[in-house]
């Protein structure tokens, strides 16, 4: 049991170790973004050069100021400039004069209300490009970098049935990096592996994750300084950590599976307000975790059963009184506090 506790209280310094490392990592990614974005693939090397520095000496990879980074492979087979999105729209007049020739359309030239209007637009994205309209993949992406950076409110990512494989899970490199972008959907089916985050959302709101699998990464779906994030019918398996919560408020996580995530299922570490329900999460060390400083939080009707240390726990067995967590109907056979699985 002893053993258990020290692997049960090291979700969260993990939780909060990985929450300084990718807020390091994503807010050097936009900042980068925002300054170089179409400069050239030039500095986007150097900067790529100066992140395998980093790495080894600081321990704390400023990964995505290589977001622009040449070296992207595209579908597993091209390597790509990573700094334009290759739109495929067809465009058929009207007009019965000569018809005038328009330039390609690229989210830098298309309106978000344009875009919005046709819905997603099936498009050829390079790795750590960055997004500003909606768009529907085309082919995989094995990345070395990044793999989609969010630039816009609004949008709609449609994996479309393919894979965004990254470079590993020890890079700090992540799968979708939405940093303060609100109402944005990735929507699947698709795969996300290989990252430190198969998603990352860093205070956006109101953002929506859906029919996605996320697998092999050290967290499948990480929230920190998020609000109101809805991660719903995805699957989680063979990721360290599945979903972590962070700072995060009136997180909607809703009919997901989880198995055999490492360390935990879902974690949540000074978190309020949030919803867990109608999930099933199987094969973890910890199915469910709250620290002390989660509190309000409301967990319904979930199946949570055969993890190898505890099903739910909450703070590590601290009353409900305290943090006003509410348990109801879960499926369970072990809890810390005793008596929050149905029938125990």
């Amino acid at each position: 049991m002893a053993i258990q506790h020290k692997k049960i209280l090291s979700i969260a310094i993990l939780a909060s170790l990985l929450v300084f490392s990718f807020t390091v990592s994503s807010s050097t990614a936009i900042s980068f973004a925002q300054r170089d974005g179409s400069s050239g693939g030039n500095q986007a090397a150097a900067q790529n050069s100066q992140d395998g520095n980093n790495d080894s000496e600081s321990g704390v990879s400023q990964s995505s100021s290589s977001s622009q980074s040449s070296e992207c492979l595209s579908g597993g087979s091209t390597t790509g400039s990573c700094n334009n999105i290759s739109v495929q729209a067809n465009q058929n007049g009207n007009d019965e004069e000569e018809p005038v020739k328009k330039a390609p359309v690229t989210p830098e030239s298309e309106t978000p209300a344009t875009a919005e209007a046709t819905g997603p637009v099936s498009a050829s994205v390079s790795c750590g490009e960055v997004i500003k309209q909606s768009v529907k993949l085309t082919s995989n992406l094995d990345c070395k970098t990044d793999g989609i950076i969010i630039g816009a409110d609004g949008i709609t990512v449609d994996l479309n049935g393919h894979t965004v494989s990254g470079p590993g899970v020890t890079t700090s490199k992540v799968g979708f990096m939405l940093s303060d972008k609100d109402n944005v959907n990735i929507v699947g089916p698709g795969i996300v592996q290989n990252f430190q985050a198969g998603a990352l959302n860093t205070g956006g709101q109101d953002d929506k994750i859906s029919a996605v699998t996320f697998t092999q990464n050290q967290i499948g779906s990480f929230n920190t300084g998020a609000a109101r994030t809805t991660i719903e019918d995805n699957l989680f398996f063979s990721n360290n950590i599945g979903v972590a919560s962070h700072s995060s408020t009136g997180t909607h996580l809703i009919t997901n599976l989880f198995k055999s995530n490492d360390l935990a299922g879902a974690t949540f570490v000074n978190s309020a307000a949030n919803e867990v329900s109608f999930n099933t999460i199987q094969g973890s060390v910890s199915g469910l975790f709250f620290d002390g400083q989660s509190s309000d939080n409301t967990v319904n009707a979930n199946n949570i059963l055969d993890n190898k240390g505890v099903d739910i726990n909450n703070a590590n067995g601290l009353p409900l009184n305290v943090n006003n967590n509410l348990f109801n109907d879960n499926n369970c056979n072990s809890s810390i506090p005793v008596g929050l699985c149905l029938g125990k």
